[in-house]
């Protein structure tokens, strides 16, 4: 026997069932024998969705460790112990546990996922071995094994339909579909890689609404659709836009401060004579280049934003993924459940030949009432909309619902007249009306509009019988129409609120459903959202990637599609876009969620998406959506005033000491006074994080420049640079005060600079007037500054180099410290004009 594996499904749902008993090598009388299915569940494995590739946490931990920012804040530890400046190893070393913890538990949480597939398959298998029907766990299934199902089960493997009565199945959390998918055993002619194509092929993890079938398992475990899915899940994240934007960052600093510490410590050596000296000095340097308080300060404001988005229905599972947040351009979303209630309603009725729709809504929900059958969801639809006075009503008779005819009839005794009711496909019920084909044309016409409008349609038609005893299928005809039924899976309340909020903020709306595209495109447009452009899945096979980039751009609804498909078309837009979010609830929307930026789900959503995802919305009303946005671009925002700042003031201070090594007959600052500095320094902005962001910035996404951070860099170093060099002019030549005296002015004027300057940067308009700081962070900068500009005048001052300046110096300084703000504000708009983006 070839491998069932080998085979597709597209060539086993085209195969005629005898066909595919003999590929399988199995009887549909007997099953597989005890041990054949033995040999075959060795050879193939057990029917379970579990990682076979084990690696030790250990590993699994030290992995994070590559990470180009975390090996700089791991040498400024070993540095700074080398030192002895333990309290300064032990905030950093701090730091590095908190960053690797959080990537760590990040990386943890999608093997969750995988564990939480496998427990979404946990009911038993009906299994005909050896002639005899027994229940079996699903992991004991095995290709070539022939399953029983029946309403209300779950579906435990990949299977080939061999006999169906009356079977629905729902297989929305796979493929998206709004409506229970009708399957049959007949072989499918030319069927498509979409599984939507697939009617005579049930999936792995799908639920049986009604009916009853056996079926021939294809494929198992990993081999499922379901399986595919979970080694999606096993796969490690993909790097977000904020993680390649902090990779690209770190790379920066690590090259930069390479370059700057190697010259200082070769021009030390050269000019001085002391290579003890020099290289003391320059490690300190290394470790005041280091921006170590840019984890916490990141924890800080994230865990702040997902307490404040906790409140109003957002649950953050990976907290680090709230930059991204705010970083998103696009938001791909899944049409059912998402956007849509996934619950059917009966939307409009029409009513032929001058019935009222009062009546007709009667006669279906006649029909509806009175059947035996399983309802299914257009019944209960319709059982729904409205209760009519039937009292006047009697059942007489039934002629069953079935796959054949598309349509079922109930016989009712009304006013001594027995009153067939026939509700159905419109197609097979036109076949069965007075005249056959020859309704009017308007009738065909206005089924064909409500089809293309994206409603699911049925209709009504009946005939009077003088009562008797005993109706069948021949009694289905020279029916008169009475007219149609709409249905919808109709849009959330707030979607269209959602939509135009989104907009407003920059976020452009796609959808990527396993739906038809006509219904897709009337939910579209119930809601509010343009539609560009329309894709279907089966356009995908033969597009490269690089022309699936343009199109993806310019399309909104993507139709059709399958689990790998819509992780496709979110790699094109991310090719394209700084930051895609993905939003979805199903089994089959997991491996998206995954690939996206940032992932969000519902709480209503399958366990599978809960786990892959980064943000449940506790929430029924996706307005809060908006509030998980605005929280993620004050997170940005605070992030980026921390880098600027970090930035312009440490590599101004590196460019002035690079300047004081060939102008200066000494060090121009102790290395402990550089680590003080620097302590100062970054405990004065602990506070970032609580900082108010402006209005302005959180109306549009904003994502990592590294050109701009470069630029700004140098343009506010060089500026923090010739500031310095004044100061080194006052003390140096003009008050030509002693070393220690030398050494403590710059540090109070290199403080201060430091410290004040993020005034100016936390904002691009006029500080402390158009845009006013938190409370908290005035207080933590001037406290910070008081106790740098205080430790001179104090009794220890000796032992850590300083000595005390008189006032009139003191009041020099401040009037370079004043005048560098004002220039840092001038500098600030002509950056903002010219180089950054608005």
């Amino acid at each position: 026997m070839q491998s069932p594996l080998s085979y597709s499904l597209q060539e086993i749902a085209a195969k005629e069932n005898c066909e595919v008993l003999t590929m399988l090598a199995v009887n549909a009388d007997t099953g597989l024998a005890a041990a054949e299915a033995a040999r075959r569940l060795k050879q193939y494995g057990p029917n379970s969705i579990e990682d076979k590739t084990r690696t030790s946490e250990l590993l699994l931990l030290l992995h994070h460790f590559k990470n180009p920012l975390v090996i700089i804040l791991l040498v400024a530890a070993i540095i700074s112990s080398f030192m002895g400046e333990g309290v300064n190893a032990a905030i950093i070393s701090f730091i590095i546990i908190l960053s690797i913890s959080m990537d760590y538990w990040q990386e943890k949480g999608a093997r969750k996922a995988v564990e939480a597939l496998k427990k979404s398959v946990t009911s038993k298998a009906l299994a005909l071995r050896d002639a005899v029907l027994l229940e079996i766990l699903p992991e004991e299934l095995c290709p070539g094994d022939i399953i029983a199902l029946s309403a209300g089960k779950i579906v435990p493997a990949d299977a080939r339909v061999i006999f169906a009565k009356d079977l629905l199945v729902n297989q929305s959390s796979l493929t998206g579909e709004s409506f229970p998918a009708e399957k049959t055993s007949g072989a499918v002619q030319k069927p498509s890689d979409d599984l939507t194509s697939m009617s005579n092929i049930v999936f792995m993890g799908s639920s049986i609404i009604s009916g009853s079938a056996e079926a021939i398992v294809i494929n198992t475990g990993a081999g499922t659709a379901f399986g595919k899915i979970a080694e999606k899940l096993r796969q490690r994240p993909e790097i977000s836009d904020f993680a390649h934007g902090m990779q690209k960052f770190g790379y920066l600093i690590m090259r930069v401060t390479m370059i700057l510490v190697l010259f200082i410590f070769l021009i030390n050596i050269v000019l001085k004579h002391n290579l003890l000296d020099a290289f003391m000095f320059s490690i300190a340097i290394a470790v005041g280049l280091t921006p170590e308080l840019l984890p916490v300060v990141m924890s800080v404001a994230m865990s702040k934003g997902a307490m404040r988005i906790a409140a109003k229905g957002v649950i953050v599972k990976n907290i680090a993924a709230i930059p991204n947040f705010g970083s998103m351009e696009i938001l791909c979303t899944d049409k059912t459940g998402t956007i849509t209630e996934d619950k059917i309603r009966l939307e409009k009725c029409i009513s032929m030949n001058g019935m009222d729709v009062p009546d007709l809504l009667r006669l279906a929900y006649l029909n509806s009432f009175f059947q035996s059958g399983i309802k299914n969801p257009l019944d209960n639809a319709v059982l729904t909309f409205t209760i009519p006075d039937i009292s006047a009503f009697q059942k007489v008779d039934e002629i069953p619902f079935d796959f054949y005819r598309k349509r079922g009839s109930v016989i009712v005794k009304h006013n001594d007249k027995h009153l067939l009711i026939c509700k159905g496909a419109p197609e097979e019920i036109w076949k069965i009306c007075m005249g056959k084909d020859g309704l009017a044309s308007n009738e065909h016409q206005v089924y064909n509009s409500l089809s293309q409008e994206g409603f699911r349609v049925l209709a009504v038609a009946t005939r009077e019988f003088i009562p008797r005893n005993g109706y069948t299928k021949a009694d289905e005809e020279q029916l008169q129409f009475q007219g149609f039924i709409t249905f919808m899976d109709p849009p959330k309340e707030d979607a269209a609120q959602v939509i135009q909020s989104l907009a407003e903020m920059g976020v452009e709306i796609k959808i990527i459903t396993g739906d038809n595209h006509m219904v897709t495109e009337k939910i579209c447009r119930d809601i509010g959202l343009p539609v560009k452009g329309i894709m279907l899945g089966t356009e995908m096979a033969n597009i490269p990637d690089d022309a699936l980039q343009k199109k993806a751009s310019a399309t909104t609804i993507f139709a059709r599609f399958s689990p790998d498909q819509k992780n496709r078309i979110i790699h094109a837009l991310k090719a394209y876009h700084r930051s895609v979010g993905y939003l979805g609830d199903g089994i089959n929307d997991a491996p998206s969620l995954r690939t996206a930026d940032i992932g969000i789900t519902v709480d209503s959503a399958t366990d599978v998406a809960k786990e892959a995802a980064d943000i449940i919305l506790t929430q029924k009303h996706l307005l809060v959506l908006k509030e998980g946005i605005l929280e993620g671009r004050k997170t940005f925002g605070n992030t980026m005033k921390y880098i600027l700042m970090d930035l312009s003031s440490n590599f101004g201070n590196m460019f002035s000491v690079a300047a004081a090594t060939l102008l200066l007959p000494f060090l121009p600052m102790l290395p402990v006074q550089i680590l003080i500095n620097n302590f100062l320094y970054d405990l004065s902005q602990i506070a970032l994080p609580s900082d108010n962001v402006d209005s302005s910035y959180v109306k549009k996404p904003h994502s990592w420049d590294i050109h701009m951070i470069r630029n700004f860099m140098f343009a506010y170093g060089i500026l923090s640079s010739l500031f310095d060099l004044a100061a080194f002019y006052l003390l140096y030549n003009f008050f030509k005060v002693s070393q220690p005296q030398f050494r403590t002015g710059w540090f109070m004027e290199s403080l201060a600079t430091q410290v004040l300057v993020v005034f100016i940067i936390r904002t691009n308009r006029l500080p402390f007037i158009q845009s006013k700081p938190s409370a908290l962070l005035i207080i933590s900068a001037l406290l910070c500054l008081l106790a740098g500009w205080s430790l001179p005048y104090l009794p220890f001052a000796g032992v850590l180099g300083f000595a005390p300046l008189q006032l009139h110096i003191v009041g020099y300084l401040s009037g370079v410290v004043i005048m560098y703000l004002a220039c840092a504000e001038l500098l600030k708009r002509v950056i903002h004009r010219y180089t950054i983006k608005q």
